[in-house]
């Protein structure tokens, strides 16, 4: 069993806010271990997570770009059975940066596009040093971790942790809103 995940950072959004931008609503379950499709959480940093079980899904390009004229999006991707990641901002109506880790590149791969946060480079050259020191043959994949990490030093949230500093987010299950007939 592993991750394969997609979830979006909303600064100063609130959960209703993002479901509707999506077309959610919240069914009032509790999520706890995010097994639902959709689900959703709002952090006392001001961020709310939208967790979503589909690697594919990075959101609409469309209503990304709307939301971060106003605001800053972060939107992050794992699927550890093909040890691949990803991890963008938005800002401005458009995509500000890009992290992606594809190991069937290599174990060193980690391509970057825009201007990422600087502490890309600080965790990049991290994950390659505890790569080189368990021997590239290695079956640990380290540096798949660059964008994830990246990802949750911008919104205080990382998808492989329940437990934080501030105590644990509380997901919700989202679903498609029904229209009225």
């Amino acid at each position: 069993m592993g991750f394969s995940l997609s979830w979006l950072g909303f600064e100063d959004k609130t959960k209703e806010e993002v479901l509707r931008l999506f077309g959610l609503c919240d069914v009032g379950a509790v999520d706890e271990v995010n097994q639902a499709l959709f689900s959703a959480a709002e952090l006392p940093n001001g961020w709310t997570i939208l967790f979503v079980n589909d690697y594919s899904f990075g959101g609409d390009a469309d209503v990304l770009a709307e939301v971060s004229a106003h605001g800053y999006v972060v939107v992050c991707q794992a699927e550890d059975h093909a040890m691949a990641s990803a991890a963008r901002g938005y800002r401005d109506g458009r995509v500000a940066w890009e992290v992606v880790h594809d190991s069937s590149r290599g174990p060193y791969d980690v391509s970057m596009r825009g201007q990422p946060p600087a502490r890309i480079a600080e965790i990049r050259q991290r994950l390659a040093a505890e790569q080189r020191a368990s021997g590239d043959d290695s079956h640990v994949d380290y540096l798949f971790d660059a964008p994830v990490e990246l990802a949750a030093s911008e919104t205080g949230y990382r998808h492989d942790r329940f437990l934080f500093d501030w105590g644990q987010p509380v997901f919700t299950v989202a679903e498609v809103a029904r229209s009225a007939a």
